[in-house]
């Protein structure tokens, strides 16, 4: 499961400690991306290899707005849950989805937001956490959100990277944004410096943190330690390695998660915020500061005389100090781990998650023996990976329907119901063949491109699966061609030559064989082969004569296979009136039986190429077309210790080139095409 974390800022606070320490956990479980406008753990969680983007979350001008909606629109194409952690990110990922349920939206409720003026724009997720009981019960009167669907989550940590505090440094410390609205316990502690270190010369105060309101902040410090005639007060600005800091304290002075750093570092802990002030934190009042998780709301306000009062309380008692700082310790090792926190947040994910919703596009219901065996094994991957909400655009053909249960149809030549089938999923899938082409006609290329169009219109994610592209003719088809490549969500290319042209447009784009390759594949038959088949074409570049000539040199009886039997026709008919058997098979499996039984193949199609390798039967390959070609390099890239794929000519099938290949070399092309295929698959539907 992909999960995109998005927040505002990543700079020191409660929030942005949360979100770090829940990062750090989630990705043994999952793949994390972070989406914030930077800040100092964005950084931290950069260098550690986490996948973290920049937008201007932080700005609100329509330009940066509109940036952040572009960069957000990206980001959540690539996503299976989004969980955001402030309002702005949360009402961005709505829009962003617009009408579509997909991917899941989850948010965390960090703080009692007000309601005036963006209380009706605010946006809760499809599952929602909060950090305390009364944010919980907020919710519940303000929004109108059932308790029970809010996840109470707490606002914990990773406690092995906390380490008892000896208590002898005599250093009081504060760590927190510097901003409007939370700095007032920073400003009080600067304050009041002067008459408490005026008294306890050897005691120091050092505050953490940084925001608008830094440099009104420092300006006051330095006043303070001018007045004492030392450095009694300490800034550091903002940084992210707070629990070594930690260490160095005696006293803890602040709210929410930042107490919480200082409890789990044994340090006595006096609560005292903007919303306001709890005193130090005691067996007695521990469960009433927690249903707040720790930020006093609905107390007294805090005030420079109270605040003086419990520290000087504190500095006078080293033994209360020790006392306090172990009962502390002690309940937040017991209640506050970051495992708990991560698997609320797990829990709120499995609540809202499903899988998507599928639409899949090719040349389906057209009586292509190849095609539909696409069609088979795109919906057998499908169903591999838990989606069975599955909707297939084809033919409207009364003699060739679908024959897998449970798979809506609609006609791909009807525009209300093609319209319909990519309105009703989530993902427009285009698979198999070479669909984004003009070597055969231009209404293969405009039509799936616009198809692509469409969905990306709609907000649908759109893959384009093991596809080729053949060879693209003039400026027109070659903009059609950029147009559609660079729409896609991903790009997978059944040869390194498709993956060429692709990567120039589509930096998302990768080797994809196939989907055919994920078919059974049988060992080669242990009996005399007495036949060899010809696997036949519209486009017919070898003629019967060639063939019975063949069949003369090499002894053996020619079968014709007709894969596709509309367009064949003409061709299966010529080879039956030169004498040669022809077969229509209408199933993989009995495709495969009768190349299986034969000493080789020669194919005029892609797919008899690719049977024939499933059937462990070397084959002969054309090169009158693109993509035959792309297969030549491609397994030729690919092979073990021996030939199994061969280009086509007289000569070569007479000087029997395929004597040699055996059932290892056959496994060894097999296992590579299909590891490629499947990790592929796994990039983007590994839910």
């Amino acid at each position: 499961m992909k999960i995109l974390i998005a927040t505002d800022k990543m700079d020191i606070g409660g929030a942005e400690t949360h979100i770090f320490t829940l990062i750090n956990e989630l990705r043994k479980h999952y793949r994390i991306t972070l989406i914030s406008s930077g800040g100092v753990y964005f950084d931290v969680l950069k260098t550690s290899g986490i996948r973290c983007v920049i937008a201007p979350f932080d700005k609100r001008d329509l330009l940066s707005i509109r940036k952040s909606f572009k960069i957000m629109k990206c980001e959540m194409n690539r996503a299976d849950i989004v969980h955001t952690h402030t309002r702005f990110t949360s009402f961005l990922a709505k829009k962003v989805r617009g009408k579509n349920s997909f991917p899941r939206i989850v948010t965390t409720a960090h703080l009692n937001f007000p309601l005036f003026p963006f209380g009706r724009l605010a946006f809760w997720g499809d599952g929602t956490l909060a950090v305390s009981e009364d944010i919980r019960d907020y919710l519940k009167k303000s929004y109108q959100i059932k308790k029970e669907d809010v996840i109470l989550t707490k606002n914990a940590l990773n406690l092995s990277e906390y380490r008892q505090s000896n208590l002898t440094k005599k250093l009081i410390i504060h760590t927190s944004r510097i901003d409007t609205g939370r700095a007032k316990c920073a400003f009080l502690l600067t304050d009041l410096a002067t008459e408490l270190l005026s008294r306890h010369k050897d005691w120091r105060i050092m505050i953490i943190g940084s925001g608008n309101r830094f440099e009104q902040l420092s300006k006051r410090a330095k006043e303070a330690n001018d007045r004492l005639g030392f450095n009694g007060v300490i800034l550091t600005g903002a940084r992210s390695d707070i629990p070594p800091l930690l260490e160095y304290g005696s006293i803890f002075v602040g709210v929410s998660r930042s107490a919480l750093e200082g409890m789990a570092s044994g340090l006595p802990t006096v609560i005292a915020g903007d919303e306001g002030y709890g005193g130090i934190i005691n067996n007695k009042n521990f469960d009433l500061l927690s249903y707040t998780n720790f930020c006093a709301r609905g107390l007294p306000e805090a005030t420079a005389e109270k605040l003086i009062s419990d520290i000087e309380c504190l500095i006078s008692s080293a033994e209360k100090r020790t006392v306090l700082g172990l009962f502390v310790r002690e309940k937040i090792r017991t209640s506050y781990d970051a495992k708990s926190m991560t698997n609320d947040a797990i829990a709120c994910y499995k609540t809202v998650a499903r899988r998507p919703s599928v639409c899949l596009a090719g040349y389906f219901g057209y009586m292509n023996l190849g095609d539909e065996e696409t069609l088979r094994s795109a919906i057998n991957v499908l169903k591999r990976y838990g989606i069975s909400d599955i909707t297939v655009l084809r033919a409207a053909s009364a003699s060739y329907k679908c024959t897998f249960p449970f798979i809506k149809e609609y006609n791909r030549t009807n525009a209300n119901e093609l319209i319909r089938a990519i309105e009703c999923a989530d993902i427009l899938i285009l698979c198999g063949g070479n669909l984004l082409q003009n070597e055969t006609s231009m209404r293969s290329l405009i039509y799936y491109e616009e198809i692509i169009r469409i969905a990306r219109t709609r907000g649908k994610r759109t893959y384009i699966l093991a596809s080729g592209f053949g060879e693209i003719h003039g400026a027109f088809a070659k903009r059609l061609l950029k147009r559609a490549i660079s729409s896609a969500d991903f790009c997978g290319c059944r040869t390194s030559y498709d993956l060429e042209i692709a990567k120039k447009i589509n930096p998302s784009s990768a080797i994809m064989p196939d989907l055919c390759f994920l078919l059974s594949d049988v060992e080669a038959a242990r009996v005399r082969k007495t036949s060899f088949v010809w696997v036949l074409s519209k486009n017919q570049s070898i003629l019967p004569d060639v063939i019975l000539k063949i069949s003369k040199a090499r002894n053996l009886t020619p079968i014709a296979l007709n894969l596709f039997e509309q367009k064949d026709r003409e061709a299966a008919a010529k080879a039956r009136d030169a004498g040669i058997e022809v077969i229509t098979p209408r199933s993989y499996e009995k495709a495969l039986k009768i190349i299986s039984n034969s000493a080789f193949s020669i194919s005029e199609r892609l797919h008899g190429a690719v049977f024939s390798i499933l059937a462990h039967t070397p084959t002969y390959v054309t090169e009158d077309s693109e993509k035959n070609r792309a297969l030549l390099l491609e397994i030729s890239a690919r092979k073990g210790n021996g030939d199994i794929v061969f280009p086509y000519t007289e000569k070569n099938v007479t000087a029997k080139k395929e004597i040699g290949a055996s059932d290892s070399d056959f496994n060894y092309v097999i296992d590579s095409l299909r590891h490629d295929v499947l990790s592929a698959l796994s990039e983007i539907f590994n839910y």
